[in-house]
């Protein structure tokens, strides 16, 4: 009998090894078959030295933790524009977070989300940067890198932290809570030692862009129309091959379906085109 890892070479053979290729090992990781990616690996480092993500798989079956995080240092140096650079460096703030290295966290996460600007792992970063600020009692730094961060990510929840100065409501600071299923298992293990309580939130990452436009005003123009018939509607200023652009969104979705089937209904109301963005900046 084929061994099911085996399998898994066989069938990536003829492919150029791409994200999906990856995503189909992290998901193996995530339903606890680490042997079968262990096992799978070594062919995947032979056949693809120059892929990142192969470096990820090789860092996240690590059970040595401090190995682990030299190894995501090391793809972060190696490959710093790949995807995966930015995935490394959320996992390096995670395992930082998990020890109790707070203040070395919050300096990771506040690096992740200025040195990362595209992906999907804003809000869970920004999450952790703040529970690792309040977790040593540094709330004002909180608070001022958070106006820094609202800049720079207009869209993302910041009402759940309760800091005064950052919406209308006067609060004390708190806690924000965390998804424990974005964690990993090995992670998981780390935080066993702490009682860290990680409720559950699920934020809406879908949009749908209908526009981006040169002139403010034009885009200011569109928003009060599809406010005027019911869209939660925002503008955002957008960098694009060098240029300024105001993009007009409906916001926000749970499900890429969901935001797809309101880009359809605009399309076939107004003309409109459209794009559906998971977490655009």
């Amino acid at each position: 009998m084929i061994k099911r890892g085996f399998i898994l070479i066989i069938v990536l053979w003829g492919w150029h090894l791409s994200a999906q290729n990856i995503d189909l090992y992290l998901t193996l990781l995530e339903k606890g078959r680490m042997d079968e990616v262990r096992e799978t690996l070594p062919e995947l480092l032979n056949r693809y030295p120059n892929e990142a993500g192969v470096y990820f798989l090789q860092a996240m079956i690590n059970e040595n933790g401090d190995g682990s995080l030299v190894q995501f240092k090391n793809l972060i140096e190696n490959f710093p524009e790949s995807n995966f650079a930015s995935k490394s460096a959320m996992k390096i703030g995670e395992y930082l977070f998990s020890r109790g290295l707070y203040s070395q966290a919050s300096v990771q996460f506040k690096s992740v989300l200025s040195n990362y600007p595209q992906g999907d792992h804003h809000q869970r970063a920004l999450d952790l940067m703040v529970n690792a600020f309040l977790a040593t009692g540094e709330e004002k730094l909180a608070k001022s890198t958070l106006k820094v961060m609202k800049q720079l990510y207009p869209s993302l929840n910041y009402k759940q932290y309760g800091i005064d100065g950052l919406d209308n409501s006067a609060h004390d600071a708190k806690l924000v809570r965390l998804d424990p299923g974005t964690t990993s298992s090995r992670i998981k293990l780390f935080k066993a030692a702490r009682n860290i309580i990680v409720p559950k939130i699920i934020p809406k990452p879908w949009v749908v862009q209908v526009g981006a436009f040169g002139k403010f005003d034009n885009a200011n123009r569109l928003k009060k129309q599809l406010q005027g018939n019911g869209y939660a509607t925002e503008v955002h200023s957008v960098n694009s091959n060098g240029k300024r652009l105001h993009a007009v969104r409906i916001v926000r979705f749970e499900t890429k379906t969901s935001a797809a089937k309101i880009g359809r209904k605009l399309k076939k109301k107004f003309g409109l085109d459209f794009r559906v963005l998971n977490n655009p900046e």
